[in-house]
């Protein structure tokens, strides 16, 4: 099961002006905790990212020293870990066609848009971790190594916005779901933009987000449910053409449907010393229900900072993060509090 952590800050009074916005928080008192390794240090602005241009070092003789990698390429991608301290949980504005501004955007007006979820950590509450990674997981380039062989108690890990409205949403989003393509229609109805507080319905429209390639991406719930309903429909057609009734015809495909538990985001860390695996450790960063045998009743898409317990990595050098995933996702996750065994 899932399990809170307290962030490595405690926020004590916090003001907001507009939080939905990304409006600046006035932090009056904070209370450290030494023992985490954050990421405050690197001097971000507030909301905002960097790629760093190399590797970088981080922690101090308290909480421990780790380097983490990072490949910058010359496109603006990179591969590895990145800095940010953004906190939005919306769809861009200006991707949708309806409050797009007037002549279009250019092709990095629209990136910019899209990093805006990207680069941003999805939390129920305004984001208490100040600043924290956000990876790009490729190969083995997200990965971190100890100054000194240690265990690693646990790590924070979360969604980035982009990967929550692209696997809670899709691509587009309007009030008229398409049931043959599970898709929502942009030529649909108007709704309101998820988790905004102004409930003007001046402000009701469709909204986009391109997937990874600009790609269009479907829902996890959506592509279970095409999964379910083809194999509803193979099944149909086999007991018709076995000669059984309708009403035998029809049990089969609902069990045939009813069958299939599919859509799912894993994370996965592993240890290594001296060059050699010590072991994995599995957390479901998104699940549909009866994915996962043992604990059948998850079913989330991560919408804050959770603790993942790695101690039975055991004594570790170096930690590799990577992705699987039941359909093709983006790439990323954001990671925060390191804590490092005395």
């Amino acid at each position: 099961m899932k399990q809170k952590f307290s962030y490595s800050m405690l926020l004590v009074t916090v003001a907001m002006l507009s939080f939905f916005s990304c409006s600046k928080e006035k932090r009056e008192i904070r209370i450290a905790y030494p023992d985490d390794i954050t990421f405050e240090e690197q001097g971000l602005p507030e909301f905002s990212f960097r790629i760093p241009d190399a590797p970088f070092k981080v922690g101090n003789d308290q909480s421990g020293r780790i380097t983490v990698n990072v490949k910058k390429n010359g496109d603006g991608t990179f591969s590895g870990f990145a800095l940010s301290n953004k906190n939005w949980r919306s769809y861009p504005w200006n991707l949708s066609p309806d409050f797009a501004p007037l002549g279009g955007l250019t092709a990095a007006q629209k990136q910019a848009s899209i990093d805006s979820t990207i680069f941003s950590v999805f939390t129920s509450k305004p984001n208490q971790t100040g600043s924290y990674l956000v990876a790009s997981v490729k190969d083995e380039d997200a990965a971190i190594t100890l100054e000194k062989p240690g265990v690693v108690e646990h790590i924070l890990v979360a969604n980035t916005t982009y990967n929550v409205l692209l696997e809670s949403y899709g691509s587009a989003y309007s009030g008229t779901l398409d049931p043959k393509t599970q898709e929502y229609l942009m030529t649909g109805g108007k709704v309101k933009n998820i988790l905004i507080a102004n409930t003007s319905t001046t402000r009701y429209g469709r909204f986009s987000l391109p997937g990874p390639g600009g790609t269009n991406m479907i829902r996890l719930s959506g592509e279970e449910n095409l999964v379910k309903a083809a194999a509803g429909h193979t099944a149909a057609e086999a007991a018709r053409l076995a000669g059984k009734t309708e009403a035998a015809v029809k049990a089969d495909s609902t069990k045939a449907a009813e069958g299939i538990s599919k859509g799912y985001v894993k994370l996965t860390i592993k240890g290594f010393k001296a060059g050699a695996t010590t072991g994995n450790v599995d957390y479901w960063l998104a699940i549909r229900p009866k994915v996962d045998p043992a604990n059948p009743e998850l079913n989330y898409v991560q919408q804050d900072w959770f603790k993942v317990g790695l101690a039975t990595l055991g004594t570790v050098d170096k930690l590799v993060f990577q992705l699987s995933s039941s359909t093709p996702v983006p790439p990323y996750f954001c990671l925060d509090g390191i804590r490092l065994r005395k």
